[in-house]
Parts: structure tokens; sequence; C-alpha cells
């Protein structure tokens, strides 16, 4: 994988490093894309008999229009999320029907892409084990947003679940709520099972890059949670931090 930030915690009492980065190799990519089957096939939200290799892609990773970010330890996956290029983007081209908003007209639609399959592996069985999945996500959004800005990236949409919009409402990310909408995914699409669970509904958004690096900007440069090393960050081991993981913050 091509790094782009490290990040350094401890799992069972040892030193461990995290890696976040593109991946550049067939055998990441295929990890990653069997990342996204387990999990979206354990959740419901695929058929898994339409994806018989055990691989999950749509019609947006055939067409080779995104761009992959992964986290990984050792040889292990622990996390993706990819940028969709496209002249119209999936939230308002093939799942939802909204008025623009007016914010984002500011934006042109090369300067624009979608934020999708942001999946972060469920935490260990094992108790004793630490694995921070609201930093995971962290650095996986930095670094999605790091390479956004190199590549003119201003803004863009999203769809998330309403369990997630909670989580992300606690965390204060830099989310933008689309209001009135009518959802249109086709009963024949690869996630139909996500988009119809009626206990967990799927909200559009759309997001800004800089505010999102304003946002991991502010957490990530705490000296009470992390020391940077250039491109490196260890978790502190102090109270704060111990605090932190108790309210599952980080």
């Amino acid at each position: 994988m091509k790094t782009i930030y490290q990040l350094q915690t401890k799992i069972k009492r040892e030193d461990k490093i995290i890696n976040f980065g593109i991946p550049d190799n067939p055998d990441e990519i295929e990890k990653m894309h069997r990342l996204r089957f387990n999990s979206y096939s354990y959740k419901g939200y695929i058929d898994p008999k339409l994806f018989p290799d055990g691989i999950e892609k749509d019609e947006y990773d055939k067409d080779e229009k995104c761009t992959y970010f992964i986290a990984k330890l050792d040889e292990k996956i622990l996390g993706t999320v990819r940028l969709i290029k496209d002249e119209y983007l999936p939230t308002e081209k093939e799942c939802f029907k909204f008025e623009e908003p007016e914010e984002m007209k500011n934006i042109p639609r090369e300067q624009r892409a979608e934020l999708g399959r942001l999946i972060i592996i469920p935490p260990d069985k094992d108790r004793n084990v630490y694995l921070p999945r609201n930093v995971i996500m962290l650095f996986l959004i930095n670094t999605l947003v790091s390479w956004g800005l190199e590549n003119n990236i201003l803004g863009g949409y999203a769809f998330i679940k309403e369990k997630l919009r909670i989580k992300l409402g606690k965390l204060k990310m830099p989310i933008h709520l689309i209001k009135d909408y009518v959802q249109i995914y086709p009963k024949n699409g690869i996630l139909y099972g996500y988009f119809s669970q009626e206990d967990d509904k799927v909200i559009p958004i759309f997001y800004f890059t800089e505010e999102f690096k304003n946002y991991i900007d502010k957490i990530v440069n705490k000296s009470l949670m992390f020391k940077k090393e250039d491109n490196k960050f260890i978790i502190r081991e102090n109270l704060y931090n111990k605090f932190l993981k108790i309210l599952k913050i980080i």
C-alpha cells in the first residue's frame, strides 16, 4: 500500500502500527472487497448470492471510477472507504431525489466526489484486545481528505444510516443533512437490503473537504490525545485517553 499516515497504539500491551493509505496491489484490493462483502452480507445490506466469489463490487468499482483508502494492521485490513468521481454522483443519480443544496452549487461538478463504503471491522471478541474504532474511522477520513485536497476535491455527497448519523453527531463531525428528499433506490439494486431496513433508515448528506480537514486538525493536533512524529501519530497512554476509552469515544 501507499502509506499516507501511521497510527501507533497498544494492542495486547504491545505497540502496533496501523497504516492508512491507498491499496496498490491486487492482494490488498481483493482483501478490501472481501471485507466489504463480509460486512455487508452479515448486516443484510446485500444478497450474498449475488457475489458467489465473496467479492463485493458495484458498477463504480468495475468502471474504475473509485479511489480506495484502507487501514491495515500487519496483513489484516481493519477498515476501508472510497471516493467516487462521476459527472453525477450515486446519491443524487440513483438513490434520492432532492433539490441541490445552495452551498453545493458553488462547487463545480469536476471538483465533487462521493464518499462511501465506510467500513470498520467490529471489535475483537477478545475483550482484552483494544481496537480504537472511532480513531481508525477518523484517520481513514483524514487520509481521504488529505488526498482529496491534493486532488482538488472540494466536497460532495454521501448516504449514511441513521445510527451512524447519531454517532457522527456525538463526535461533532461536520456533515450536512439533506432534509427534503425522496428515496428512489431501485428494488433490483445490489444495496436494496441496505436501503430497505425500516429500523435504520438511510439519509443523504453533503460535505465540504476543508471543513473535514479543520475538524480533524483540531483533534489530531491535541497533545493530550496524540504525539506526532511527521506523518506518524501515537495514541498517548494517559488519564485523558483512558477516560475517552471508557466513554467509547476513542
